[in-house]
């Protein structure tokens, strides 16, 4: 296990106990606040039934709970009340109330302020306010290679709404890819979103054509100079290339350390264009 997977799992495990200011706060890191992005992830918990643990600041009890809507417009969330009346009081009572979930291995956690009495659809369910901030974190099963400084790898993709974008590799492994644009525009894509049949330009080395998940969009600098971080995960990459592609992160990784390149790879290519 690398220093990095240590730091992250031991920030989980300080997450399940309080306070939980405190706890979060070892994953600043993968802390978003665009509450844009913050709506795509709650809706996508909500479109996919997924369950999420809903805990009392001041209480030992939790519960399990899912969310039925969410409405960024007047900023609210709605999720379904327990069957344990006294857990439903604990929550209605608490000034924060911790959640988390998870969701294609990425861990999800957000606090919310005190909820209200709510009906939906007839029936009683809790309403409380978006979070200010979530915390998306993603515990990596693969190694995760820089892209070179000295070569240009970029993505090539359509947009739902058929534009045409691409956008700067910067790291990569057998999972997914880290890909980084200024372009304003980016910061609308929905979490969730599928670019179908996005074409990877490792340039003298090739190309590959895959289905790509945006599965996290950050702006790691400012409302009006933005610099968009965008991780995907790879969906029906083809089996043919993994070995092709193993080789390739081997490469990077090997280079980053100062080997020289004909130590790693005699090929001028790994992939045919697609």
């Amino acid at each position: 296990m690398d220093e990095n997977q240590s730091t992250v799992q031991a920030a989980l495990a300080a997450s399940a106990r309080r306070p939980i200011g405190e706890a979060l706060a070892a994953l600043e890191d993968f802390r978003i606040t665009q509450p844009k992005v913050i709506g795509d992830v709650l809706r996508q918990l909500m479109n996919r039934k997924d369950f999420l643990t809903v805990e009392c600041d001041d209480r030992p009890q939790h519960m399990v709970t899912r969310i039925l809507e969410v409405n960024q417009a007047e900023g609210y969330f709605v999720y379904d009340c327990s069957a344990e009346q006294i857990h439903n009081r604990f929550l209605l009572e608490a000034q924060e109330n911790y959640f988390s979930a998870t969701q294609d291995g990425i861990a999800i956690q957000f606090v919310c302020g005190r909820p209200q009495q709510h009906q939906f659809e007839g029936a009683f369910a809790l309403r409380a306010p978006l979070p200010q901030s979530l915390y998306r974190v993603q515990r990596r099963e693969f190694f995760r290679a820089a892209a070179p400084m000295v070569e240009s790898y970029y993505c090539q993709a359509t947009l739902p709404d058929k534009r045409q974008v691409a956008w700067d590799i910067f790291d990569l492994s057998l999972d997914g890819l880290g890909l980084r644009s200024k372009d304003p525009s980016l910061g609308e894509l929905a979490i969730g979103t599928v670019l179908n049949k996005a074409v990877l330009n490792f340039g003298r080395r090739g190309k590959i054509e895959t289905d790509l998940r945006i599965t996290n969009l950050l702006n790691i600098r400012s409302l009006n100079n933005p610099v968009y971080r965008i991780g995907c995960r790879f969906e029906r990459f083809p089996k043919s290339k993994e070995q092709d592609f193993q080789r390739l992160i081997t490469y990077l990784e090997l280079a980053r350390r100062g080997r020289e390149e004909g130590a790693v790879t005699k090929d001028s290519g790994f992939y045919s264009s697609p």
